[in-house]
């Protein structure tokens, strides 16, 4: 009896060039280099990292399928604009996902205490709003990730890489954020007392409260 035949096709290698380049469109987003509303071309982005256009374009249909982007007839894709609906959405969702992965993440988050604490030393004193952000999200991916649920991270990363949009844009405007770093402390006093449902309810509160001045920003700026 003859072995079934085999597939013609080979098993794809992986390309770490697809993730570097996912990786720096969505470093040019969160950096403020794009606002919503701006279109993003394959030929651009291209020729600006030396790249071929193929994993360019992947990048941007994985975005867009993250809802990150929106494709535009003839003119590649566009920055999707803030949205209310999206951002009442999405804030809660984000809430729950790193709720339960700091209330699972006992005692793993333990050794990365300093290095949380030290990140939060750094946001409370900057004033820069790009770096301010780029220190929040090291601060909840820091926390969120301790764990080691990787399927549970990455799903976290993906909504802070939509909501990016709304945070930089509200930390360009304001820059007032005592209460966010307060509510940061007590989560992580939660937490150095090996406390850590009370951090997740507290972590809980703090995107709550933080969707709450998204929202009333959203709506009294649809108002000027």
């Amino acid at each position: 009896m003859s072995p079934p035949a085999l597939p013609a096709d080979p098993i794809p290698r992986p390309e770490p060039l697809r993730a570097a380049v996912y990786a720096r469109i969505v470093a040019l987003i969160v950096s403020a280099e794009y606002r919503p509303g701006s279109v993003l071309t394959e030929a651009a982005l291209s020729r600006a990292m030396g790249v071929s256009r193929t994993p360019v374009r992947e990048a941007l249909l994985r975005l867009e399928a993250e809802g990150v982007l929106e494709s535009t007839l003839a003119r590649g894709f566009m920055l999707r604009p803030l949205s209310r609906c999206e951002a009442a959405e999405l804030y809660p969702i984000l809430a729950a996902l790193e709720a339960l992965a700091v209330e699972n993440a006992w005692p793993a988050v333990e050794p990365v205490l300093g290095t949380l604490r030290a990140t939060l030393d750094e946001l409370e004193g900057c004033t820069d709003a790009v770096r301010r952000w780029q220190l929040d999200t090291a601060w909840h991916a820091t926390l969120t990730s301790a764990g080691g649920n990787h399927h549970l991270a990455g799903l976290i990363a993906q909504l802070r890489t939509n909501l990016s949009r709304y945070e930089l844009a509200y930390m360009q405007q304001v820059q007032s954020r005592e209460n966010a770093d307060q509510q940061h402390r007590e989560i992580l006093g939660a937490l150095e007392a090996g406390d850590a449902r009370r951090a997740a309810s507290l972590l809980t509160e703090h995107w709550h409260d933080g969707a709450e001045v998204i929202l009333r920003w959203l709506t009294e700026g649809a108002d000027r």
